[in-house]
């Protein structure tokens, strides 16, 4: 039986999205009962659990639309396709690797919220060409509109079975938007950390692009919007943890590994790297540590005081291009692991479990062993 916890679903939910729990409970039961449902819910309820995918394949993702005051319904699963935007693990528990433009994907849940007459209108349209057999528009603009669909999305794994508190937790998040082919996660694209709830932080989003903030994504966002050519904003949770580090961590690979990506909004690097940044290019003085939330607050200060210059130049420089010089900054805090202990963890890692490596080579703990097994951390190590 499919049991969505209330608690994280009203703390990670927007909120006219709150009242809909029963029915996506229920919508959910009934789909874990088809053959791939099953499997879906095994892999969503398993710690770490993925499901392999080849392009045309389902993506796991179940999406669940409200048009208006409809009933809610799931619709047809999205097929995975070569270039779809995904960043998994590559390391997994049974030893085998990846295969040519497979994907190793964490079921999810979304729910789509339309709620502008125009939208809605568009959307009768659709499924009644759909259901007579006729072709689409292709024409990715909705007259009219006003009230972009509201998206969110989440690891299934966070609502059905969390195992952090919700008041001591971090969330890392992806807001995404645009219109046409590029729904849901193909539109432009901008990850935040932040120590409070995604929805408390995209509200100073928007003021943000409401009151000219010259920041690229608050920018490109107003630009699109005034030319009609949002037509969803979709907020979508990667990750929850109350380790602070793993945060930087997470963060700091996922904007490292989009930077060559035309859609990615983010000026600056990620995590601890974006702080050094900050530090090196004079927007934070040396002894000032800021929270998540405060590094974009530095950002549009200086952008606003310098409104001819631009940002200085991003570690997409020759500097971080150097694998030693980049090893040198992630290996060279306090807290962080030895260029020799992340090459020892690797070594020991096929004989001895996590617990017992922290042990031997004096890591934090056993977690940050495992992160490094995972490949979810130190990656640039060799």
């Amino acid at each position: 039986m499919v049991k969505i916890n209330a608690e994280w679903w009203e703390h990670l939910t927007p909120k006219p999205v709150h009242r809909k729990l029963k029915e996506v409970e229920r919508l959910l039961n009934e789909w874990s009962r088809t053959p791939y449902g099953g499997h879906w819910l095994g892999s969503a309820i398993t710690e770490r659990g993925v499901i392999r995918v080849k392009p045309g394949q389902p993506i796991p993702v179940v999406q669940l639309i409200a048009l208006g005051d409809r009933p809610m319904y799931i619709a047809p699963q999205m097929k995975a396709r070569i270039g779809h935007r995904t960043i998994g693990p590559d390391h997994f528990g049974s030893g085998r690797p990846l295969a040519e433009n497979e994907l190793a994907i964490e079921p999810s849940i979304q729910v789509d919220v339309v709620t502008d007459p125009a939208h809605l209108a568009a959307a009768k349209v659709t499924a009644e060409r759909i259901m007579s057999g006729q072709s689409l528009d292709p024409s990715p603009y909705i007259p009219g509109l006003q009230t972009p669909s509201l998206l969110f999305s989440a690891p299934a794994r966070m609502l059905l079975a969390p195992k952090n508190w919700v008041k001591k937790s971090f969330v890392l998040y992806q807001h995404i938007f645009g219109n046409g082919a590029s729904y849901p996660v193909d539109g432009y694209f901008y990850v935040g950390v932040t120590t409070r709830s995604w929805q408390k932080r995209w509200s100073e989003h928007k003021r943000q692009i409401e009151t000219g903030s010259p920041q690229l994504f608050h920018r490109k966002f107003r630009e699109e919007m005034e030319a009609g050519r949002i037509t969803y904003v979709h907020h979508k949770v990667i990750g929850i943890t109350d380790d602070l580090e793993v945060l930087y961590n997470t963060e700091e690979y996922l904007v490292r590994a989009h930077w060559h990506d035309e859609r990615r909004l983010n000026m600056i690097p990620g995590g601890n790297s974006g702080l050094k940044y900050l530090r090196e290019h004079g927007l934070l003085t040396p002894r000032v540590v800021p929270t998540p939330d405060e590094r974009d607050v530095l950002l549009e200060r200086w952008l606003r005081d310098n409104p001819r210059r631009g940002p200085p130049a991003p570690w997409v420089s020759e500097k971080w291009k150097d694998d030693e010089w980049a090893v040198a900054q992630i290996c060279g805090r306090d807290g962080r692991l030895s260029v020799e202990q992340v090459r020892s963890i690797r070594r020991l890692a096929d004989e001895h479990s996590a617990e017992v490596i922290a042990e031997r080579i004096g890591a934090l703990n056993k977690e940050q062993v495992q992160r490094v097994i995972d490949g979810e951390t130190y990656t640039r190590v060799n």
